[in-house]
């Protein structure tokens, strides 16, 4: 039987393609940044980014990418900030 290979994913900022297990998983839901609950439109962000949003590094590319899925940017990169400690 063929070895199965793991599904490759992409982070919506930095646009880098890696696997599945390497990417944190989250949606915008009734206008919140939430973890993936299953059910709906999705995206992933790399722990590359992750760290770089937890040391506010680049945060202008990061709130671009999060406008582009989310639509309001109000509070997200602070939602997001939460979910990334709460997830380590």
């Amino acid at each position: 039987m063929p070895k199965l290979e793991k599904p490759i994913r992409t982070c919506i900022v930095c646009r880098s393609k890696l696997s599945k297990e390497n990417l944190i998983r989250l949606q915008c839901k009734d206008y919140k940044l939430i973890s993936f609950d299953g059910i709906g439109r999705s995206f992933y962000i790399c722990k590359e980014c992750q760290s770089k949003t937890l040391l506010d590094e680049e945060t202008k590319k990061i709130e671009k990418a999060l406008f582009k899925q989310c639509k309001k940017k109000d509070e997200y990169l602070v939602q997001l900030k939460e979910i990334i400690t709460h997830v380590r």
